[in-house]
């Protein structure tokens, strides 16, 4: 069972805090304000509105190089806040982000083997709590980033495992397999709803390897997870791939266009390296350094201790371990076997982020089990019971004192989401887009008979020689009726220049300003050839 069934109180405490908590997560989604994030400007809006409108293909580039990814994750929130106020879309998507706590509360339930049901309630409570109040998840509460929703099936699948694992060791192969399996289908769909939590996916695979048992077993289970996740992936991203495919020879467009090679890209991975820490020192010490500089693993400042300091106490509990004679706590307060799982799966899967992003919000869903992960290997040690809950929290404390969430942009909150003032425009437009900033938001506001040709992005430049910039230049210099161009008032001069290279004029004594909830007023130009 995943909750006591003998102590009456602490089952109502369980039910109380579970019922609760994401109710809470949903009221501080709205204190914190409307997200107004740079993402939510460029992309997550539009991409679901042109999924739904089936403007693909009208449209050219909007978002940039966004513009490719599946839009199935932005689609439900952008329909909810069609249909009711924008503080109610947000405070159910805090609502959804908040039920992260009782995957954690249960993942921390299964694992501790406390004496006491209520001690147990108590600590996986505030484990699970301490997860949703780190730095970096508190920063995303009420954000269409979405790194704290594909979370679930991170935490859902190494939820699965714990519950399971017995089975998987010593039960049926069948029915090992068939958990196995099962295991995989929630990290699947984080993985088809958003590419880098394959990252995740390859943690907690890999990490059956060490769940216990013989090892042809243990390769049976990574491969039954492995089917499982695979299939998940498909369902949710399979349809978007095929497209991709059909549209452009590439089912990941633009990434890996290194090995596709699709002319509507350049011969390149695509992938954002930025962030990535070069030399080994920087490396190894990359957990410390982003403590003293958190724009090392980030655009926007914050704090947060817990993987910093996972990242010390793992590895010396581990040498502990090998080193001394003493035997460690975990049999007595945590099941071995998942812990061990949990803990490999973590480590794994940072030791890869290092080494494909080392962008933190895709380290969320690690944070988030960072507090329980900390208490693991604390009992790694070989401490009294009291010692081990003492270290815990102390480390809780110690990390929730130093936590400073990112802010990554808030307004107060309107009636929509997106608010935009659109003037009205002659029959038979186009707008063009320039610049490179997060301007796509106000599209949904246009006319739906206005095509959006982009003509700056991050993906391409005007004089950039593909199939796909081709065709865009086709668009503009074939279209019959009035050119218009949006972009921000800063970068009108820019954009200027931009249009001259595709032998166009901007009229800039005709501007108009396009206002609007989500930022600074917008820009939208005639353009003459």
């Amino acid at each position: 069972m995943l909750l006591p069934t003998t102590d009456r109180r602490a089952r109502w405490l369980a039910l109380v805090l579970l019922a609760t908590v994401p109710l809470l997560y949903g009221a501080l989604a709205l204190d914190f304000g409307q997200d107004a994030n740079w993402d939510l400007r460029n992309y997550h809006w539009y991409n679901a509105y042109a999924y739904l409108d089936g403007r693909h293909g009208f449209d050219l580039l909007p978002s940039q190089t966004p513009y490719f990814y599946n839009p199935l994750l932005d689609t439900p929130f952008f329909l909810l806040a069609q249909a009711v106020p924008a503080p109610v879309a947000g405070f159910t998507l805090g609502v959804v982000q908040g039920t992260n706590f009782i995957l954690l509360f249960l993942l921390a339930h299964a694992l501790l083997r406390l004496e006491s049901a209520l001690a147990r309630v108590g600590l996986a409570a505030a484990l699970a709590l301490a997860g949703l109040l780190g730095g970096g998840a508190l920063g995303l509460v009420g954000t269409t980033f979405y790194d704290n929703v594909i979370s679930l099936g991170v935490t859902g699948s190494a939820l699965v495992v714990t519950v399971g694992h017995r089975l998987m060791i010593t039960g049926p192969t069948g029915e090992a397999l068939t958990r196995a399996f099962l295991a995989g289908l929630p990290i699947g769909m984080s993985m088809g709803l958003k590419q880098p939590s394959v990252l995740f996916g390859a943690g907690l695979c890999l990490a059956l390897l060490a769940l216990g048992g013989p090892w042809q077993r243990r390769g049976l289970l990574a491969l039954g997870f492995g089917f499982g996740a695979t299939a998940a992936t498909l369902a949710f991203s399979g349809p978007w791939m095929l497209h991709l495919w059909r549209e452009h020879g590439n089912p990941l467009f633009p990434y890996l266009n290194d090995l596709f090679q699709s002319p509507d890209g350049a011969v390149s991975d695509y992938r954002q390296k930025t962030f990535i820490p070069t030399g080994p020192v920087e490396r190894l010490l990359f957990p410390l350094s982003w403590v003293a500089d958190p724009l090392k693993v980030g655009e926007t400042p914050f704090r947060d201790l817990h993987i910093p300091l996972l990242y010390v106490l793992l590895p010396a509990a581990g040498l502990v371990v090998l080193c001394t004679r003493h035997r460690p706590l975990m049999p007595a307060v945590a099941e071995p076997a998942p812990a061990r799982y949990l803990l490999l799966a973590l480590a794994t899967t940072y030791v890869l982020w290092l080494n494909a992003f080392s962008i933190y919000r895709y380290l969320i869903p690690l944070e988030m089990m960072a507090p329980l992960a900390l208490a693991l290997s604390a009992a790694l040690l070989p401490l009294s019971r009291r010692g081990w809950m003492m270290l815990t929290v102390a480390l809780l404390v110690t990390a929730q004192a130093a936590a400073r969430p990112a802010d990554w942009g808030r307004v107060p909150w309107g009636r929509h989401v997106v608010e935009a003032d659109i003037p009205p425009l002659p029959k038979g437009a186009m707008v063009l887009m320039g610049g490179y900033w997060a301007i796509s938001h106000v599209i949904p506001a246009f006319p739906p008979d206005i095509p959006f040709i982009r003509i700056q992005s991050n993906f391409q430049q005007p004089d950039t020689r593909t199939r796909f910039a081709e065709a865009a230049r086709r668009r503009v210099t074939s279209h019959r009726g009035p050119l218009f161009m949006l972009s921000t008032i800063p970068d009108t001069p820019d954009v200027a220049r931009a249009a001259a290279r595709l032998g166009l004029e901007l009229d800039r004594d005709s501007c108009q300003p396009i206002a609007n909830n989500l930022g600074e007023s917008l820009n939208l130009c005639p353009v003459y050839r």
